[in-house]
């Protein structure tokens, strides 16, 4: 008796809510049962909480029974958070995760259905109002309908073994950010466009006194402990010298190590991105001893840095004064252009009890609409085909949307972090003198067999 009258009492205040002056007269069980109050928790990291609040609120006038509860979460403590959320039966219905470490989390994920059951509630009638209660099955979309509308990479990471794990509400790739003024001061008169172009910008816009001390640097490149995004620019540099790196189920950056040259692809990718910490060398700027790269580029410290969209509040909050201004990053091969990937996708927990309508909210904010209202908020890129071209004249979105298409993440499988740190070790590695005997590419060969092994015990 109880159940029921409370049953009774959520139908009638969700219908008051929505439609006032009307009760829940006329409204068989099962249609009170469709429209009980459900509240859905939304654990994410780096998403902006006040645009997804507003997409929220949108998603209530559709389906007012359904509340967003939405919570910022730590990303050093999202996973140890999750992790006893789900030991206590009290975990989140949805959240945001890399796409990189989608085979991570597989197992505790619910694959999206071909189709969920959700319930619409309008009025019809001329002159006497009811109150109508509908169920129906909401489509989603389908894998072809994600290949076709999304970019490339996402099938790659979120689809396994042919069922979804997860949606995009925004994307990420690697752009070249620089210091007009900076560059200016240095007589370059044009930023780079081409590796070539950037190097000799670099030797020309690099300061060294006279005890060989970096007092300006033309840009953080060459070591891992300082410098942001440092796996990623390696990873990239690969990328663009034609390597899978480790996206699949092989580590590639190691292939051919055997027989290995000084021209294989990983060594000619690991020199280009150490020459930069080498003093000997021309294009010298960077060392360990420097402060963090973020830091010295918005001090005006740095010319040149390679960041992501979602850097570039903190980068112009920080400085304001300066001139900063942001190019697609040059290409090795433009005809087979290369750029790393960088975004989370929206994913359904398997524990929740409300598959069909945590699903349906993340369809809902992944809706080329609702994307594009997300996107053109948070000035960060979209992971949609459709939206190249209008933002191709948007002065924060274009640099890095118009590498989207061929953007891809470098790594797939259980922990980024540990390949992450691999290759931050391979690179400071790498920089290490050669020992008295020691037969460079032996070494070089072994340096990358270690990595790559490492690496693909997280596969």
């Amino acid at each position: 008796m109880f159940e029921h009258t409370k049953k009774m009492f959520f139908c009638f205040l969700i219908v008051l809510l929505v439609f006032p002056g009307l009760g829940c007269k006329g409204l068989s069980t099962e249609q009170q049962q469709a429209i009980r109050p459900v509240t859905l928790d939304y654990w994410t990291v780096y998403n902006d909480v006040t645009q997804l609040q507003t997409l929220a609120g949108e998603y209530k006038k559709v389906r007012p029974y359904v509340t967003i509860n939405i919570r910022q979460v730590r990303f050093e403590e999202f996973e140890d958070l999750f992790v006893n959320a789900l030991a206590d039966d009290v975990a989140p219905d949805i959240i945001s995760i890399p796409a990189e470490e989608v085979k991570k989390y597989q197992t505790r994920l619910s694959p999206m259905p071909s189709s969920v059951v959700v319930s619409r509630v309008y009025e019809q009638g001329t002159y006497q109002k009811e109150t109508v209660v509908e169920q129906y099955s909401e489509i989603m979309p389908t894998v072809r309908e994600i290949q076709n509308n999304f970019v490339a990479t996402v099938s790659d990471d979120a689809i396994i073994n042919g069922k979804v794990y997860g949606l995009p509400i925004s994307f990420d790739t690697l752009a070249l950010y620089y210091n007009r003024s900076l560059l200016d001061l240095s007589g370059v008169p044009q930023p780079p466009t081409t590796w070539i172009e950037f190097m000799d910008a670099v030797k020309q816009s690099t300061r060294i006194d006279a005890n060989g001390n970096v007092i300006q640097s033309g840009v953080a490149l060459g070591t891992s402990s300082n410098i942001s995004n440092a796996p990623d620019m390696l990873a990239l540099l690969m990328m663009q010298n034609r390597l899978g790196v480790a996206h699949g189920s092989s580590v590639d950056f190691a292939r051919g190590v055997d027989k290995i040259t000084s021209n294989h692809p990983a060594i000619e990718a690991l020199r280009f991105y150490t020459d930069f910490a080498r003093s000997e060398k021309e294009v010298y700027s960077w060392n360990n001893t420097l402060e963090k790269s973020l830091d010295s580029f918005v001090r005006g410290k740095s010319v040149f840095y390679f960041g992501y969209a979602r850097e570039n509040i903190t980068i112009q909050s920080r400085a304001k004064s300066l001139n900063i201004e942001i190019l697609p990053v040059p290409q090795l091969n433009p005809s087979t252009p290369a750029n790393v990937a960088s975004y989370w996708v929206e994913s359904v927990v398997e524990k929740s009890a409300y598959k069909d309508l945590a699903w349906d909210f993340v369809r809902f904010i992944t809706t080329e609409r609702n994307i594009r209202t997300y996107t053109g908020a948070t000035k960060l890129p979209s992971p949609l085909r459709a939206h190249v071209t209008p933002y191709a004249d948007d002065e924060a979105m274009a640099p890095f949307m118009s590498q989207v298409l061929f953007a891809k993440t470098w790594y797939n499988g259980r922990d980024v972090t540990v390949a992450n740190e691999t290759m931050a070790n391979l690179v400071e590695d790498y920089l290490k003198p050669y020992t008295d005997g020691q037969k460079p590419l032996e070494r070089d060969a072994k340096l990358l067999t270690y990595a790559a092994r490492i690496i693909q015990q997280t596969k």
